[in-house]
């Protein structure tokens, strides 16, 4: 008897492991979700990996790229650019779309953001589909304003006086915080006992031979101005000299600069710095 319900039980035991791996073969197996990889890239090296553009400037200097590859997909899925703006209280908006013609391809898309703006990409099944199949993370591109400076001076000897005109470009809705800020004066001076001028400054020195900052002057709603000025004795020397001016940024109020602080207000800046702010 016991050796009867052992088989009993065996058979029993190999009746579920023939259907248990039946059920194996007929199940459907689970397509894996598309993948979105997304990235950024603009004229300008990254800095502290911050993507960045300036405000409105030409040459391609205000826009950047948003880049990827998207695997996994459908041929005659839809990729498409999404954009929320700071401060980031609306939800995030179309911007552009492509079709795809392969489960894998690489996209790009052009963008021209007036202020630090998030972007992703996400895939529908068709153009008029309101269903995501897959999203990609965000990437975030950041923008500076846009600085234009010019100088002039005159050297009645044996002083010389130096003025670092700057015109600054902001949008609308930052131009009231940008000129509440504090301007910081940055002047590099070099003298020489020949009649060729010296090398230029490596560095520049806040505050350096007596800066004079004009008030900033709106001159419409994404623009204004300011003037700083300085004088210091060059007697029989030759020189050469590097006037700078800045503002720190402040990108978490304004959504205009980088996160964080950049150099703006240190004692001194090397000339070689390739942002500022």
């Amino acid at each position: 008897m016991l050796k009867a319900w052992r088989r009993a039980a065996v058979a029993a035991l190999a009746g579920c492991a023939a259907i248990a791996a039946q059920l194996m073969v007929i199940a459907p197996a689970q397509a894996a979700a598309p993948t979105i990889t997304i990235n950024a890239t603009s004229q300008f090296g990254a800095v502290t990996n911050d993507v960045f553009v300036f405000y409105h400037a030409s040459n391609g200097a205000g826009t950047a790229t948003i880049h990827g590859k998207i695997t996994g997909a459908t041929a005659g899925d839809v990729a498409t650019l999404y954009a929320q703006r700071f401060p980031y209280t609306k939800p995030a908006a179309p911007l552009a779309s492509k079709t795809l013609t392969a489960s894998t391809q690489t996209y790009s898309f052009k963008v021209t953001p007036p202020l630090a703006t998030h972007y992703m990409v996400r895939l529908f099944p068709n153009s008029t589909s309101h269903t995501q199949i897959a999203s990609s993370n965000v990437q975030k591109v950041f923008v500076a304003a846009n600085r234009n400076f010019s100088t002039n001076f005159s050297c009645p000897l044996p002083a010389c006086h130096v003025f670092l005109h700057v015109t600054e470009f902001v949008p609308s809705s930052a131009i009231a915080a940008e000129m509440g800020k504090h301007v910081y004066p940055y002047f590099g001076l070099r003298l020489a006992n020949t009649q060729n001028p010296p090398p230029f400054p490596t560095s520049v020195i806040l505050n350096a031979d007596r800066p004079a900052v004009s008030q900033l002057h709106r001159v419409n709603a994404n623009e204004f101005t300011f003037r700083i000025a300085w004088t210091f004795t060059v007697g029989n020397h030759s020189a050469s000299w590097i006037p700078f001016g800045c503002q720190r940024d402040s990108e978490t109020k304004d959504g205009l600069g980088l996160p964080g602080s950049h150099g703006c207000g240190a004692t001194s800046i090397p000339v070689s710095t390739p942002y500022v702010g």
